[in-house]
């Protein structure tokens, strides 16, 4: 045993030494400033529902980022190859910080003009969020052959890490400032150091210069025409491409549940920020573990995998739409949809892998993300509507059973879903 745990060490310990120092550095850089995400996120829709105070409507301003993602996650992909990876990426975090100042002055504009900015606001955060297409493919782009697993394990896990760790930020900054949920616009002024130091760490890495980004642009649109090409690609991988697209809509809406709608219904139990903080670091828990999960999908089959994870979320968000006050379950549920989601996730991105061609990796991913942005703008939308319409209660219940539908539906018809490499 002891052997094992030595080989294991010496393998991992060879594997980081493999990857490039310009890697680390951008992780590292990604590290700090996803850090006022981990800060940030718990909160974000609490913060905006202050401002509204209408559950769709709030589902509709949250909902824009992925909207505006979703036309821009299309052509991200081939604009990557085409400009200066990090000078792009460098330019983007930078700009973080006006976007943090105009959340925080939301709260303190009239209500008209409060609602304008908060609008534009999240226009500007789904466009100046391309980077992050960008800085991922000068990952993949500068991995070493034949340690690519080795290297978004380490982006993954440090992703992550930031998720578990930044809630517990939270903890002292409450205390020392008191904070409430009343002014938690404070908050988003983390955006501020952390994109800046974040960004300084980044800028010190080279990378060739690349076309400019109003010429790259007209390429990738009007010459390539990588858009339309995408949705070609789609169409050749006929059912399987539409149904793999449909697994991660429904994916990406346990994900959204949990962004957006279980901090509304924390609020609603009476829960705090500190008891929100320890809530989303026991949430991400799991995903520390992807490369096990990952590994889970592969043994198992990754379409068995996600239908039974997609049971056992239907039945924690069933739980939670009749769990009526703050108890152990409540926590309990909410903890099996981050281990559900960190399950299926990976069991999502290989299928992805398995069903596309070679040759069409960039496309795919490129309408990947656009069906996940699409799928979070949708779902904001639904559980906003039914949350303002018929209690918080109620999208829960809903979500549980069009979920628990679509895990029948990827079991009876796993078999269809080939591989074609």
């Amino acid at each position: 045993m002891h052997y094992r745990h030595s080989f294991l060490y010496t393998r991992v310990h060879r594997d980081l030494k493999k990857i490039p120092k310009d890697v680390k550095v951008l992780i590292f850089g990604m590290f700090v400033y996803v850090l006022a995400w981990g800060i940030i996120d718990p909160f974000f829709s609490i913060f905006v529902h202050n401002v509204t105070q209408n559950y769709f409507i709030t589902g509709l301003f949250y909902g824009l980022f992925f909207i505006v993602g979703a036309a821009v996650a299309l052509p991200a992909g081939a604009l990557a190859d085409k400009i200066n990876k990090i000078k792009f990426t460098t330019i983007s975090m930078f700009l973080y910080p006006i976007l943090g100042l105009l959340y925080f002055s939301v709260p303190f504009l009239a209500s008209t003009a409060g609602l304008v900015v908060l609008f534009f606001s999240r226009l500007f955060h789904g466009v100046i969020g391309m980077f992050w297409v960008v800085e991922e493919s000068f990952i993949r782009e500068k991995s070493p052959e034949g340690e690519t697993s080795a290297t978004f394990g380490l982006y993954i896990t440090a992703y992550r890490f930031c998720f578990v760790l930044a809630p517990l930020i939270v903890i002292p900054i409450v205390l020392f400032f008191d904070l409430n949920l009343g002014n938690i616009q404070w908050l988003l002024l983390a955006l501020i150091p952390f994109s800046i130091i974040g960004g300084l760490i980044i800028s010190r890495i080279k990378c060739e210069e690349g076309k400019s980004f109003a010429k790259a642009v007209k390429e990738v649109v009007v010459q390539d025409k990588v858009v339309k090409k995408e949705f070609k690609d789609l169409h050749d991988l006929g059912f399987v491409g539409y149904f793999t697209l449909l697994i991660g809509f429904f994916m990406m809406s346990i994900q959204v549940i949990v962004v957006f709608l279980i901090p509304l219904h924390a609020v609603s139990l009476n829960l705090g920020l500190i008891e929100i903080s320890l809530l989303f670091a026991l949430i991400n828990l799991p995903f520390l573990f992807s490369f096990f999960f990952a590994e889970l999908a592969d043994s198992f089959g990754k379409a068995n995998v996600i239908a039974i994870g997609f049971v056992i979320a239907s039945i924690a968000l069933t739980t939670i739409a009749f769990d009526n006050s703050l108890s152990l379950v409540f926590f309990i549920a909410a903890f099996v949809l981050g281990i559900i989601v960190a399950i299926i996730q990976p069991a999502v991105n290989g299928l992805i892998t398995d069903i596309t061609p070679r040759v069409n990796d960039g496309e795919m991913t490129g309408l990947f993300m656009a069906t996940l942005k699409i799928s979070g703008f949708i779902s904001v939308l639904l559980l906003g509507f039914l949350a303002e319409s018929y209690g918080l209660h109620f999208p829960f219940l809903v979500f549980a059973f069009l979920i628990l539908a679509m895990a029948g539906i990827t079991y009876a018809i796993k078999s269809k879903v080939a591989v074609r490499i």
